[in-house]
């Protein structure tokens, strides 16, 4: 099992079939929390569901297209955080991520993704990460804020979220700016 220590209470470990049941948990009952901004909610409806999205995620990553991990909190999986659509033409990818409800609020999701721009800059060599968020996710979008991303625009419309389109704002950071 492939681990990355971000610091003393948080730890990312590439997610297993394993996981399907404690994540499922996670999202079932962070349901309302989660369904205002992911589109996938809804369609995560068993265990067996988090498993089959599991499978293609370990496929992605043989195939160097992703890397899908559990961000595990003092032991717990408290949600997830994925480097995906690599393209390794252009050496970059995206970061998404997703907490449970009862993990919010500590400072969780902005060490992780510190973390994981140091391993994607440094030991996947990537030159550029997106981080797209829907514009009314404040709380999303002040991780990418403050680490230091760039806003490089919007794309209008670009998600349903309960029956309502929703634009996504994208932002950008290239290797060189995460060194300064």
């Amino acid at each position: 099992m492939f681990t990355y220590k971000v610091d003393e209470e948080i730890s990312l470990k590439l997610k297993e079939i394993q996981d399907s049941t404690e994540i499922f948990a996670l999202i079932d009952q962070s349901r309302m929390h989660l369904k205002q901004w992911m589109t996938w909610v809804d369609q995560v409806q068993s265990v067996e569901d988090i498993g089959e999205v599991t499978y293609k995620h370990l496929l992605e990553f043989t195939e160097q297209k992703a890397v899908h991990f559990v961000i595990m909190y003092e032991d717990e999986i408290a949600g997830s955080v994925s480097i995906k659509d690599i393209d390794w033409s252009l050496r970059s990818a995206e970061i998404g991520y997703w907490l449970g409800s009862e993990y919010t609020g500590k400072g969780i999701m902005v060490r992780t993704v510190s973390s994981l721009l140091d391993y994607a800059f440094n030991k996947l060599n990537l030159h550029k990460i997106e981080i797209w968020a829907a514009e009314g996710n404040e709380k999303s979008r002040s991780i990418p804020e403050r680490l230091g991303f760039v806003q490089e625009g919007m794309r209008r419309d670009n998600e349903l979220i309960d029956g309502k389109y929703v634009n996504m704002i994208i932002y950008g950071l290239l290797k060189d700016e995460w060194h300064e």
